[in-house]
């Protein structure tokens, strides 16, 4: 990810109703999961750490991140909850069978990544009975200049997401879409930048700008009330896709 748009996300991770969302996802995944009091939880490509953060909050888990930018290690911050380093989803510097979560969050689409090797790596660093989880953009014909922007090349299915996982040896517990609610904006919206001139497609830069407090505070609860109905209903559509996976004894 270019600087500016690594710095321009640290900005709003905070405080922006979709990275909030984005984050609650993951959170309440590994939450419900049955999971040691003292697990190991890997965030494969954690960039700030925020979400890692959050995701070991008042509990007794071990937190260990791994992000391949310079950027991103540039913000973390030293403490006992949390150990990050910097490395690449292709090649996760760890022993087989390490963690009992990992977890990774809009990775796979990056151009550096590879995402059949990067889920393998994942599934190998897993312990059995470990829980994959994965947030990754939807649908390929959505890519348009924000993509670009942030060097996203891919996009996925659910069906993709779940092969990943399946030829990397893990069972599938659950592959839905997230954000259904907000897909007909997004998916307009993505459509139209697709339409835009060459000039425009040329100098991409990310969707992320700011929007007024009340706008943002609709937004926030919009997504809240989605979460809670996506908790026992699978979404049919969304712009974003999560998977969470087993590992079983071989």
């Amino acid at each position: 990810m270019q600087a500016t748009e690594f710095d321009k996300l640290a900005a709003f991770e905070g405080w922006y109703w979709w990275y909030r969302a984005q984050r609650a996802n993951v959170v309440d995944a590994v939450r419900r999961l049955p999971v040691p009091p003292e697990a190991k939880v890997l965030d494969a490509g954690c960039g700030t750490g925020r979400n890692l953060a959050a995701i070991v909050k008042g509990t007794e888990a071990n937190a260990f991140g791994i992000d391949v930018s310079p950027r991103a290690a540039s913000v973390w911050r030293d403490g006992n909850e949390t150990r990050c380093c910097r490395a690449s989803t292709n090649e996760l510097p760890y022993p087989d069978a390490t963690f009992d979560v990992v977890t990774s969050v809009d990775v796979l689409q990056e151009k550096s990544v590879d995402p059949r090797r990067s889920v393998l790596e994942m599934s190998r660093v897993l312990r059995t009975g470990g829980h994959l989880i994965l947030l990754a953009p939807a649908y390929q014909w959505m890519l348009s200049r924000h993509d670009r922007a942030v060097e996203s090349v891919r996009r996925f299915a659910r069906r993709d997401l779940s092969s990943l996982a399946r030829n990397a040896g893990l069972a599938v517990e659950s592959a839905t879409y997230r954000f259904g609610l907000f897909f007909p904006a997004i998916a307009g919206k993505r459509i139209l930048d697709q339409l835009s001139s060459k000039s425009t497609r040329d100098n991409a830069t990310s969707d992320l700008a700011p929007i007024p407090g009340w706008a943002n505070s609709a937004l926030s609860l919009m997504a809240r009330l989605e979460h809670k109905f996506a908790r026992y209903v699978s979404l049919p559509f969304g712009s974003t896709v999560l998977l969470i996976a087993r590992k079983g004894a071989k």
